[in-house]
């Protein structure tokens, strides 16, 4: 076994919170996974008080998202959210349900607008901000058409202001009118209420965890340009009460361990086995029993002593490595 699972399994034997990786799609499914985690660690007596989520997601669906977090809530006083690579969008969300995120050099947040299909595309998905950043433009257009027009018409026309007013305003309801008209109500509505979910269920999370600074949750809800938007450790730490780098506040450095443990495991291939238990893995039961596993591996392939009658010993060694059965090739 190497020196540094050595390291991390001793690190992690005194870490006294239950930990979990949450890799992949935030969905149902991933809620009831760690669901069942859970209520299987307390009816094996092992539940801790406090529990650590490393969380790894692009995003999915907001009401697991926020059923996650309030499981989380529920069953731990204690939350700490470590994030080692991207955790966007519904991911966000759960990390509101923090009491601290453990932010590492490559973590990434993103806000958590919400993605709607497109009408008319089967596959395709648009933001819930994007219709409301085109109504603005729209907006801001309208107006700087009505003063252009405005200052044109009351400085090369006789026109008093007033007539000069309604003419400008004629002008510009003509540019605007036909872009208008092509605006959909019912998808406006859809598009609202998309946007209140996030909003409400951070609300409400919030109100347990006090995670987010003043005026954080509309920034994330609607603040940003862009879906794909970066906020990092830097940026997240003008939304969020509670951000540490994984050095700090942990004295053994299991933060560390776990972080570069994460980016050890989604830098590669999952085995056969852990895409049976993803998107949700308890992380000291699988390292426990990874590392052990390999121990007794080793332990087989060491060299085995047995006494002779002449007390002479002789080494005993896998077949395949120093033995050649009939038919061998060399």
């Amino acid at each position: 076994m190497s020196e540094k699972n050595d390291i991390l399994r001793a690190s992690l034997e005194k870490y006294p919170d239950d930990v979990f990786l949450y890799y992949g799609e935030i969905s149902r499914e991933g809620y009831e996974l760690l669901s069942t985690a859970i209520e299987s660690r307390i009816a094996e007596g092992k539940k801790a008080d406090k529990a650590c989520l490393i969380l790894v997601t692009l995003g999915g669906d907001p009401h697991a998202a926020f059923c996650i977090a309030r499981t989380l809530r529920h069953h731990y006083s204690f939350l700490d959210i470590l994030i080692p690579h991207l955790c966007k969008s519904a991911g966000t969300l759960i990390c509101i349900a923090a009491d601290r995120l453990i932010f590492g050099d490559r973590g990434e947040l993103g806000p958590f607008d919400v993605q709607i299909f497109k009408p008319d595309e089967l596959s395709e998905v648009m933001s819930g901000l994007d219709i409301f950043q085109s109504l603005t433009a729209l907006q801001n257009q309208m107006l700087e058409s009505f003063r252009s027009c405005l200052r044109d018409i009351y400085r090369r026309t006789p026109l008093r202001t007033k007539q000069a007013a309604e003419l400008a305003t004629e002008l510009a309801k003509g540019f605007i009118a036909p872009i208008v008209a092509r605006i959909d109500p019912v998808t406006l509505g859809k598009h609202r209420r998309a946007m209140r979910v996030s909003y409400d269920y951070g609300e409400r999370l919030n109100e347990m965890s006090e995670a987010l600074k003043p005026g954080a949750l509309g920034m994330l809800v609607e603040g940003y340009p862009s879906h794909g938007f970066v906020i990092d450790r830097k940026e997240a730490h003008e939304l969020f009460k509670k951000v540490e780098d994984p050095n700090e506040g942990s004295p053994n450095k299991t933060s560390f361990l776990l972080c570069q443990w994460a980016h050890a495991f989604i830098s590669r291939p999952p085995t056969e086995e852990e895409k049976k238990l993803l998107p949700l893995i308890d992380v000291k039961e699988i390292i426990t029993e990874s590392l052990t596993q390999k121990e007794d591996n080793d332990c087989h392939e060491k060299p085995v002593s047995t006494p002779s009658d002449n007390t002479r010993r002789e080494s005993v060694t896998p077949p395949d490595e120093n033995h050649r059965g009939k038919g061998s090739q060399n």
